[in-house]
């Protein structure tokens, strides 16, 4: 058991589950990004050594920014009035889905520059969704109390992977085809959705508290004052 003494109240967690729901969004979020930034850096410096052109590596430089920063303007809205799992998990698997395709289509010589950036703006329009989802996600599923360590942690891997994803993409290029790298991203987005798929959440307890039913991401007594303040 682990006691919170927050402002004027004391809470009583029972910390095992809650760890479970912490931990499971914790892996789902880091390979996630491990995934999709070995992939991307990966495509990166595909596109380099194959067209050693600068205006091709800029276009692809946007493809994977713009629509991301476009789309998480309204993604933001979306994971307010929306299912936030579902908005974790169905843009992964959109993502993956699209990787599948290149994948294959690059396995049997199909796979050109065009292609490449279309999967790429397909992805990062996935992203500029998911992103906003997984940030209103962890404090519906974290204690208070712990929302500083768990985002300090959560940020700390998240730098730890955007300084490492450039050095293994590199390296897997030199290592092996495009079309078998594309797979690692494939391949965490389907462990990543699974783990989201087992945490059990009841929504509606963020607006109605004292009417939610109590589940193993909702520990007995807590009380989501300081989230209901915006709504």
């Amino acid at each position: 058991m682990i006691q919170d003494r927050g402002v004027g109240t004391r809470t009583t967690w029972t910390a095992l589950p809650v760890m479970h729901c912490i931990g499971r969004q914790t892996v789902e979020q880091t390979l996630s990004l491990f995934g999709s930034s070995v992939v991307q850096y990966a495509i990166f410096w595909y596109l380099v050594l194959r067209s050693n052109s600068g205006m091709v590596m800029t276009g692809a430089m946007v493809a994977a920014a713009l629509p991301q920063a476009i789309v998480s303007v309204f993604g933001g809205v979306w994971a307010d009035r929306w299912n936030r799992k579902l908005l974790v998990m169905l843009p992964d698997a959109v993502i993956a889905a699209v990787t599948i395709c290149l994948s294959a289509s690059m396995a049997v010589g199909w796979g050109d520059t065009g292609l490449i950036l279309v999967v790429l703006v397909i992805r990062s329009a996935g992203g500029g969704i998911q992103t906003p989802a997984v940030q209103s996600f962890i404090p519906q599923i974290v204690p208070e109390a712990w929302l500083l360590r768990v985002n300090a942690v959560n940020g700390t891997l998240q730098t730890a992977i955007s300084i490492a994803s450039p050095a293994i993409a590199a390296a897997l290029v030199n290592l092996m085809p495009l079309w078998m790298i594309m797979l690692v991203d494939v391949s965490t987005a389907i462990v990543g959705i699974g783990f989201v798929a087992l945490i059990r959440l009841d929504d509606a307890r963020l607006r109605r508290p004292g009417r939610a039913r109590m589940t193993p991401c909702a520990p007995h007594r807590f009380r989501f004052r300081r989230a209901l303040q915006f709504r």
